[in-house]
């Protein structure tokens, strides 16, 4: 016998929100792309464990760090504040002083009453011909 409080197997029925919230928040942390989530500032919020590993920093120096920090140029404020889906190739300078290419999205996303931007990005091979329009 089951009751609404069991965990219903997929395709059975509605996951119960605090399983869903616990099943993205390890998920999202231990996901092989970097998750960086950031303010109208541009300032660090949240960082994955692959997002620090990328930028070789620990996560508690990136919350510190504006996400323009890692480009040549900073950031373009007035592309910082679009809402609208953003892709594309940068060159993210590392800790350590390397550069590497990275992929990247970005898209606005809400919690509660507060904007934030998700931005998901992975390395890119250097061989790979996006690399070459990395800035």
């Amino acid at each position: 016998m089951t009751t609404d409080d069991d965990l219903t197997p997929r395709g059975h029925g509605p996951t119960p929100e605090i399983i869903l919230a616990s099943l993205l928040g390890d998920g999202a942390e231990n996901a092989e792309v970097g998750l960086f989530i950031y303010d109208d500032d541009g300032k660090y919020v949240a960082i994955n464990r692959y997002g620090a590993e990328l930028l070789g920093y620990d996560r508690s120096d990136l919350l510190t760090r504006d996400v323009g920090d890692f480009t040549e140029g900073g950031i373009d404020r007035s592309v910082l504040l679009l809402r609208d889906r953003r892709e594309g190739v940068r060159l993210v300078h590392r800790k350590d002083g390397s550069t590497v290419p990275v992929a990247f999205v970005v898209c606005s996303t809400q919690v509660s009453s507060l904007w934030f931007y998700l931005a998901v990005a992975w390395e890119i091979d250097p061989d790979d011909p996006r690399a070459d329009s990395a800035r």
